[in-house]
């Protein structure tokens, strides 16, 4: 079987642990995770001219139109150094972003981290972050050392403002109209690789890292 680099996305409903596996996995094959998030924070902090756009729609509590996230992706993209592969978390956020993905990115593996909303909303009500590093604990499944202090800076933990039901109720709803069509449209490249994100972080690593080598995927 030959080896290849992984040009991969990773989505799944909030709440589903994408975050750490995303920051696990990159550092298992050594390649970039590409945050649509912070991407469009650099470009905002730029002031260019897509920055200036983006920061209009958050500035007016919208999510910024499919042909400018495209455009930002795409150029920031093209500016990184990606020979050894990257992995995506948060874009392609829909179906029609996933197909102006595909014209000038060719990717070859989408991995989707599936739990049931019951799942995600009892983690996310019990989540904990750090304001600092931004290290994610969990008030039952991944308690801090100490209780309320990140483990890893010392600073005082907090939980999320969106982290109450009737938003998180509304995210996920979002999610499974929005996002989760994409698992259709990775099917359909013979690229998915769907897994069951119910259980511990490092079991469901150990998982992805099983199937994702048998692909032939080098680190």
């Amino acid at each position: 079987m030959s080896r290849k680099r992984l040009h991969a996305v990773l989505f799944g409903p909030q709440g589903c642990g994408k975050g750490t596996q995303g920051q696990l996995l990159a550092e298992r094959f050594d390649i970039p995770i590409i945050g649509a998030g912070d991407l469009f924070r650099a470009e905002i902090g730029e002031g260019s001219p897509l920055g200036n756009l983006v920061k209009e729609y958050v500035g007016l509590g919208m999510l910024a139109p499919d042909e400018l996230v495209n455009a930002i992706i795409q150029k920031r993209m093209k500016e990184m150094d990606l020979e050894r592969g990257f992995l995506l978390d948060g874009y392609p956020r829909n179906v029609e972003q996933a197909g102006s993905l595909d014209r000038f990115a060719k990717i070859n593996l989408a991995i989707q981290i599936k739990i049931s909303d019951k799942k995600a909303v009892r983690r996310l009500l019990g989540r904990r972050q750090c304001p600092m590093c931004r290290a994610v604990f969990h008030v039952e499944e991944v308690q801090p050392v100490e209780q309320d202090v990140c483990t890893y800076c010392g600073h005082a933990l907090i939980k999320r403002n969106d982290d109450e039901e009737a938003i998180i109720q509304s995210r996920l709803a979002v999610y499974h109209f929005m996002t989760e069509p994409l698992a259709s449209y990775y099917r359909q490249r013979g690229v998915l690789l769907a897994i069951n994100g119910e259980q511990p972080v490092a079991s469901l690593f150990q998982e992805l890292i099983r199937k994702i080598t048998k692909l032939g995927f080098v680190g």
